[in-house]
């Protein structure tokens, strides 16, 4: 349309409406393209890497964990509150070194988190699925190696503080046995991480240590 012959007021109209057409355009695109805010993450405190690695399989990207060793080794801490998560589980030197023990802590956890963050149910039992029933099948896979031990069936003193994984390798743990195996002396004291894959680094090592 030519302009050019319209009065001033209606030039000055439509170019206010123009005006406001393209603001309201720019506004559009503004509120599209922002950036959503990411969810504020969930700090879980834990006593270890190795309970951290459970903490945060079950969590996935919704916890941030943070270790802090003034806590017990079966206890949490979410916020502010210290929870309890021993569950079924036998505490003994190094529990996590027993694989078997990481399904059942990692239920508790995921219990303690959906009580915490109910809005979370889904994916963190979502989680709880991904992570167990892979591990499930390496644990299986590290029983056969272990099936194996030199140490099985053997009365074996417990001088490195490992009684969980000797009796997950089938030792009867005796404080007059034979020492346990040399290379336990040497093997790692906890994951180099709180993940999952540290963790399991971790119990390959302890593995090779008795098998």
């Amino acid at each position: 349309m030519n302009i050019g012959h319209q009065c001033p007021s209606e030039v000055r109209i439509m170019l206010s409406r123009r005006t406001w057409l393209s603001l309201v355009a720019v506004g559009a695109c503004i509120s599209v393209v922002r950036p959503a805010h990411a969810a504020e993450l969930v700090e879980v405190a834990v006593d270890n890497n190795a309970i951290g690695a459970i903490a945060a399989a079950e969590g996935g990207d919704a916890v941030k964990i943070v270790v802090d060793p003034s806590l017990g080794p079966l206890e949490i801490r979410i916020g502010s509150a210290v929870i309890d998560v021993s569950g079924t589980i036998l505490l003994k030197g190094r529990f996590l070194d027993d694989p078997r023990n990481a399904a059942k802590l990692g239920a508790s956890i995921r219990n303690a988190l959906v009580a915490a963050q109910p809005a979370l149910k889904a994916q963190l039992e979502a989680n709880h699925r991904a992570w167990t029933q892979p591990f499930a099948r390496r644990v299986i896979t590290w029983n056969a190696k272990l099936a194996r031990s030199s140490i099985r069936g053997q009365r074996v003193a417990d001088i490195h503080g490992r009684a969980a994984l000797l009796e997950w390798a089938g030792a009867v743990i005796d404080p007059a046995g034979a020492k346990g195996p040399s290379a336990l002396a040497t093997a790692p004291k906890n994951p180099a991480a709180p993940t999952l894959a540290s963790y399991i680094e971790y119990l390959e090592a302890l593995i090779a240590a008795v098998a």
